[in-house]
């Protein structure tokens, strides 16, 4: 008899424990592989806004220290194009509208075009996270994901130095280290923990982060936010309501901010015309 016949295979148990060995890995691979993913999509965010951040300053440098018009950085006078159509608040995910078209004042600064886009705000505007764009004419491929400064380059609604707006980087009263340029805008109205006090009112639709009071009176708590921060980075809530944005500051350094800090990091004044217990 020859030393093959002799020969046996894995028994039901040894291949019940390969098994469960291999699971085993899985169960701890799968989550790491999955939270190095996260962080190296969070890492090109934080590059991508950083280079927004260099861009304003070459800006600056060749503008005389002016700031860019908050709603000319990406697109030259978007609104009355886009409102000729009805989807104004959807051309920030219309990928038959360029900027090569119409470039805004910051685009030729930007010179590699990828740096518009953030990895982990495409992936959450693509699972349909983007509130009150479902039904948008317009099919979901984002464009870019970085909104600046409202109070930067006289672009207050109300005009010029309204709250404190201001027009060149010589304006600013605070520290420019205290200033955000540029930050990513949240997608959905954020609430705190207790699921009623709202954060912000309105969500991501431009280049413009309007951080201004709904209610604009002096010495008044400023929430609910026109618009604020986003909550996606940093955090293990399933939500993302709880996380922080990255933010660029006038000085050209990155930060992760929480969204309730929105008003505290736009602000271009010493003080404050609201009371800083927060």
């Amino acid at each position: 008899m020859s030393a093959n016949a002799h020969r046996k295979g894995f028994t039901l148990i040894e291949l019940l424990v390969v098994i469960a060995i291999i699971a085993l890995l899985l169960a701890v691979i799968v989550p790491a592989l999955s939270k190095a993913k996260e962080l190296g999509r969070e890492i090109i965010c934080k590059n991508n806004i950083k280079q927004y951040g260099l861009a304003g300053i070459l800006y600056l440098e060749d503008n005389d220290t002016k700031f860019p018009w908050p709603w000319h950085i990406i697109y030259f006078q978007p609104s009355p194009f886009f409102n000729q159509f009805g989807t104004y608040p959807c051309h920030w995910h219309d990928a038959n509208h360029h900027p090569d078209e119409q470039p805004g004042q910051l685009w030729p600064y930007l010179q590699n075009k990828k740096v518009n886009l953030c990895p982990v705000f495409d992936s959450l505007a693509r699972a349909g996270r983007a509130q009150g764009h479902t039904n948008c004419p317009v099919p979901m491929q984002p464009q870019f994901s970085y909104s600046m400064n409202s109070f930067l380059g006289g672009g207050q609604p109300d005009g010029p130095n309204y709250m404190g707006d201001v027009v060149k980087s010589s304006d600013i009263e605070r520290n420019p280290s205290q200033v955000a340029y540029f930050g990513e805008e949240s997608l959905w109205s954020i609430y705190l923990q207790d699921g009623i006090t709202r954060i912000s009112n309105a969500i991501f639709n431009d280049n413009v982060l309007l951080v201004r009071s709904s209610m604009p009176t002096p010495g008044a708590d400023p929430w609910p936010y026109a618009d604020c921060l986003a909550s996606f980075h940093k955090t293990n809530d399933p939500d993302r309501n709880f996380g922080r944005s990255h933010v660029v500051f006038v000085d050209g350094h990155v930060e992760l901010v929480y969204p309730v800090n929105s008003f505290h990091v736009t602000w271009v004044k010493k003080g404050s015309w609201i009371s800083d217990k927060r």
